[in-house]
């Protein structure tokens, strides 16, 4: 695959902006979106360890679980 039919994929769908970029100007962008993805699901982790940490030790796990399932690792 291409980096812009990747990041095609990454967005749901075909972006008609994506038709003006060039192959390393989408790779870039590619690679911008999936480290802001990764930041975003570290932050987001963070958060809920914190929020979680809250409740008694027996039931910090369950919680997590039920409520993000393995999203956040």
């Amino acid at each position: 695959m291409t980096a812009r039919a990747d990041l095609e994929l990454q967005l749901r769908g075909p972006v008609a902006a994506l038709d003006q970029l060039s192959d390393a100007e989408a790779a870039e962008l590619l690679s911008m979106f999936r480290d802001a993805r990764q930041a975003e699901t570290a932050g987001l982790a963070e958060v809920v360890d914190g929020l979680v940490g809250a409740l008694p030790w027996p039931l910090r796990t369950a919680a997590k679980k039920i409520m993000f399932g393995n999203r956040l690792g």
